[in-house]
């Protein structure tokens, strides 16, 4: 399972899924509003919560987020 935590302006959103694909889709069908919003990715793909990769600034999240969303990074 992979969980991604997107900071958004004034508060952050929690979902995990079995890919980021899966989870970008199930942010975009809850918060689809909130696009524009995203300052950073959080992701945690392991048992270890030492164990973890953060996509942070509003231009360089976006543009990952973007990339998830069109399948270009699974």
């Amino acid at each position: 399972m992979i969980t991604m935590t997107f900071t958004l302006k004034n508060r952050e959103k929690t979902i995990t899924n079995t890919s980021m694909e899966d989870c970008v889709k199930a942010f975009v069908s809850e918060y689809e509003e909130a696009e524009n919003e995203i300052e950073s990715i959080r992701l945690d793909q392991s048992d270890d919560p030492n164990e973890y990769f953060i996509i942070s600034g509003k231009k360089s999240a976006k543009q990952w987020y973007d990339s998830i969303k069109k399948g270009v990074i699974k």
